[in-house]
């Protein structure tokens, strides 16, 4: 018996226990919500951003390098042997200038052959002349025939055009004399040079190449993908060595084949007012922009939320900070951000954190984080 009675009276201490334990658990959550949940009629912290409208714009960027609109490759008009070159990469040439000249013994030894020619069909002319007019005199009288005289009228006309014929070789002899000294037509600079004292070169083959002064152009090279929407988008241009400087350009020409090893077509972008800091060789980026006209919002996609299956976004009201969920048009995403194409003005508040814990209009307070 008095077993027994030890029995009952250790199971309800152990019960006791048990419910003291409960108790102080269950007292123990209350304490832990109680803190972390505001209290009734407190302003929940939130994170805002401020609307600000601007134009859709979409923006690729493209490597490119500066040329020259007109590079041309120029040489002798006639063939011999180099004796100078008076220019070197990077020259600036004016019209008239010397650039090379070639060996000129062999055209003016050319030029005297042509001279001795000419004098002798000038001496065969005067021959023939003074026979026709002697048979001229005698057929007034009718001492020769008819077919003679038509002979040594034949004659006269041959040598004249002998004359003519010698007095047109020896003009091209005396350009080509001319031709030796390699001359700049325009102003430009000095790109390349193909020649060298003591080369022998044919009649039309490159000496130097010329870059034109004045207009100058932005190379890029342009997937398959974007070349057919180039004409109609914005075309800036700007220097790695300047950056932040923009120039303006206009499309003047896109290859009209892709490259074989690239897969790209070549655009050529030409430069408006380029300052005089652009210089041939230099790098650059062409940056082609499509404006599509309506303005949007940019906000972080932690700001969208949905209303009946429709993105929506809190929106906080001006004069007593309450919550409003207003369904939103969402033109594109970038990144992470969302671009907003309809349902907010600009200047207007939008919760950014948090967004799937709140209520509509439930109060509360723009949090700004503390200075460190």
């Amino acid at each position: 018996m008095a077993r027994f009675r030890e029995r009952r009276l250790a199971s309800a201490v152990m019960a006791t226990t048990a419910l003291l334990t409960v108790a102080g658990l269950l007292a123990g959550c209350n304490e832990t919500q109680s803190a972390s949940t505001p209290a009734e009629g407190e302003a929940r912290p939130v994170r805002v951003a401020t609307v600000a409208l601007e134009p859709l714009v979409d923006s690729v960027r493209y490597p490119a390098v500066i040329r020259p609109r007109v590079e041309a490759d120029v040489g002798f008009r006639v063939g011999g042997k180099v004796t100078a070159r008076l220019v070197e990469v990077g020259t600036r040439i004016e019209p008239g200038m010397p650039l090379a000249r070639l060996d000129p013994t062999d055209l003016q030894l050319q030029i005297r052959a042509a001279q001795a020619q000419l004098a002798s069909a000038q001496a065969d002319a005067a021959n023939a002349r003074s026979d026709f007019q002697r048979y001229a005199s005698l057929r007034q009288g009718e001492w020769t025939t008819r077919q003679e005289y038509d002979r040594r009228k034949t004659t006269l006309d041959k040598a004249d055009s002998k004359v003519r014929e010698q007095e047109a070789q020896l003009r091209v002899l005396n350009n080509s004399a001319q031709y030796a000294t390699l001359v700049a037509d325009e102003a430009g600079i000095v790109t390349a040079t193909l020649i060298e004292p003591g080369q022998v070169v044919a009649a039309g083959q490159t000496a130097l190449r010329v870059a034109r002064l004045g207009a100058m152009e932005a190379v890029a090279n342009i997937p398959e993908q974007s070349v057919a929407t180039l004409p109609r988008q914005k075309l800036s241009v700007e220097l790695w060595s300047h950056s932040g400087q923009s120039i303006a350009g206009t499309l003047r020409e896109v290859s009209p084949s892709a490259d074989a090893a690239t897969r790209t077509f070549q655009a050529k972008i030409a430069l408006i007012d380029a300052p005089p800091t652009v210089q041939l060789g230099m790098t650059a980026t062409v940056t082609a922009a499509a404006d599509h006209g309506a303005p949007v919002a940019r906000l972080p996609l932690s700001a969208l939320t949905q209303r009946e299956q429709t993105p929506a976004v809190w929106v906080l009201s001006a004069p007593d900070d309450r919550l409003e969920l207003r369904p939103v048009t969402v033109a594109a995403y970038a990144g992470d951000l969302a671009l907003i194409g309809g349902g907010l003005k600009d200047g207007e508040r939008v919760v950014t954190a948090g967004v799937h814990k709140l209520d509509a209009g439930q109060k509360v307070r723009v949090w700004t984080e503390p200075a460190r």
